[in-house]
């Protein structure tokens, strides 16, 4: 029962603050095209599950990936201007390794025994500095009340390409050495 009433809080959120959730997550710029410019999308009608982050060495590019369980949510990714963040708690210094970072926002990611259950695994999500050309680090920022936030940290503001995928549901930042 508690599991169902935090979903449909999440849920109700979202749904009451449509024309702010709507502003912060508008169709801006194209899938499997390489840019620097704010790519965000909006999909989720009922919540999903962040079943875990990876990151990778390709041959030409860094690779971050987020699986779900569910539907795509809603996302936004864009460089931030400097080494600070706002969220709802104020403004905030960052603290992981990177020259640059990108802000992930993530919408309609219930905060359940369900999303805590799958963040506590081990492999959940990569810890630490990475050995990787472009990213650098990755942390949480916040999951409160359907949204969930990360920052990348990046080497240089390199371009990247975001792409969806299914089989299982993932979405895929690639950042060019």
């Amino acid at each position: 029962m508690k599991t169902i009433s935090r979903l449909l809080v999440a849920l109700c959120f979202c749904a009451l603050n449509a024309p702010q959730a709507a502003g912060q997550f508008p169709n801006n710029g194209k899938l499997n095209t390489w840019t620097t410019r704010v790519v965000s999308r909006r999909h989720a009608t009922e919540a999903t599950y962040v079943r875990n982050i990876r990151v990778g060495r390709h041959q030409k590019f860094d690779r971050v990936v987020f699986e779900f369980a569910g539907s795509m949510p809603n996302y936004r990714l864009e460089y931030l201007k400097g080494r600070f963040y706002e969220d709802e708690g104020g403004t905030h210094r960052i603290k992981i390794a990177g020259n640059v970072f990108m802000q992930v926002n993530l919408c309609v990611i219930p905060m359940d025994e369900e999303q805590m259950r799958l963040r506590e695994q081990k492999d959940f999500m990569p810890t630490g500095r990475q050995k990787l050309r472009s990213v650098w680090e990755l942390e949480e920022t916040g999951l409160f009340e359907g949204y969930y936030d990360l920052l990348l940290g990046i080497s240089a503001r390199k371009s990247f390409r975001v792409s969806e995928l299914s089989d299982p549901l993932r979405l895929v930042i690639d950042f060019k050495h």
